[in-house]
């Protein structure tokens, strides 16, 4: 096999990768916009299908590190058992509205029959102390992808942002100018 062939058939099976991964995420977008106008339709007020969530803390670890990032989706009451992970809204008053994931460690019922849950981060010593509703979780996490918080960091950084965004935006704007002054000169001479 020459180079050439070798270097055709990698930009082949890269190219169709990134179509394959394009279909995926354009596919995840749809069932995502359908299900949230059928739940506005529906005048319910509902998590997101599918989330995706970067971890901040060591309150998972070794499960799941610092800067890994969880997929979520949402699941039925029922769906939720003993030793789940969830992703849910937090009560605590350091951290009130900002997405937690923990681990289910108790289910428990309310004088008015509703479930909660206890969670507990596997490298915490004691549990949460507010008890989770139903209403309160995003979702359940399905899988993890290490590390990949670098990236979202890097991006959201100063340099990160000159790097993947405005570097690329002065490329496209350069080459066309670059372009335009060459169709003028052909024109002009």
């Amino acid at each position: 096999m020459t180079w050439k062939k070798f270097f055709h058939f990698l930009s082949s099976v890269l190219l169709y990768s990134l179509l394959l991964i394009l279909v995926i995420v354009s596919i995840l977008i749809v069932i995502y916009l359908v299900d949230q106008f059928l739940g506005k339709k529906n005048n319910e007020n509902r998590p997101p299908l599918f989330g995706a969530y970067v971890i901040i803390s060591p309150s998972m670890v070794p499960n799941i590190n610092v800067y890994d990032a969880v997929f979520t989706m949402r699941v039925k009451e029922e769906k939720i058992q003993l030793y789940d992970i969830i992703t849910f809204l937090s009560k605590e008053i350091e951290t009130n509205g900002t997405p937690i994931t923990h681990r289910v460690i108790g289910i428990l019922e309310t004088e008015k029959g509703e479930k909660v849950y206890r969670t507990k981060g596997d490298n915490n010593p004691s549990p949460d102390r507010a008890l989770i509703l139903y209403s309160e979780v995003l979702g359940k996490v399905l899988f993890r992808i290490p590390m990949i918080g670098h990236i979202k960091t890097f991006i959201f950084s100063r340099l990160g942002w000159f790097i993947v965004v405005v570097l690329p935006c002065l490329g496209i704007v350069v080459y066309h100018a670059l372009k335009i002054t060459g169709i003028i000169r052909k024109k002009v001479l």
